[in-house]
């Protein structure tokens, strides 16, 4: 099998057109369970998680092409946590850049910012998430039912956790 390389690099603004379109398609509208974003409310939605203190990075495949985002959100030092998300751009999902992504965003996580948890909530219906986060070690801590309103159905939304020391262990 073929391990497939990312890079992790600052997100920079001309990223924004491309993040715009990742989030404005279908597939991710309905996993997400949110409406269309112009161009300007997704500029505005970067800058407002960098001023909260959110470490947000672009995906870059080998060809240094950005396929994807990925952050740490709600950091809470204090308490040793974080939350983790990632949105692949439509051509690129299912082709396995996310793993690793997830995993050199974890290894910040645990090894730089010295987290103790991090953390994720995924809807039931995003079954591909749920098994790429259990393989990379994340486990299901509970779940809300019927918690999330996406194209006329309600979803379950699974919290999903990993500590420092299964990451460590592993």
């Amino acid at each position: 099998m073929t391990t497939i390389n990312v890079t992790l690099r600052a997100f920079e603004e001309e990223d924004i057109a491309d993040l715009h379109r990742w989030l404005n398609d279908a597939d991710s509208i309905s996993l997400v369970g949110r409406v269309p974003m112009t161009f300007e409310e997704t500029r505005k939605h970067v800058e407002h998680k960098r001023q909260q203190g959110d470490l947000v990075l672009a995906i870059e495949n080998e060809d240094k092409k950005a396929v994807g985002w990925i952050f740490l959100q709600n950091i809470e030092h204090e308490h040793g946590r974080a939350s983790i998300g990632i949105l692949l751009a439509p051509e690129y999902r299912g082709c396995g850049y996310g793993k690793p992504a997830m995993e050199k965003m974890i290894d910040i996580g645990f090894k730089q910012l010295r987290l103790h948890k991090i953390y994720l909530t995924t809807r039931g219906i995003n079954q591909r998430a749920i098994e790429l986060y259990q393989k990379i070690g994340f486990v299901v801590e509970g779940q809300l039912r019927q918690h999330a309103y996406s194209e006329g159905n309600y979803y379950d939304t699974y919290f999903m956790g990993l500590l420092a020391d299964e990451w460590m262990n592993t």
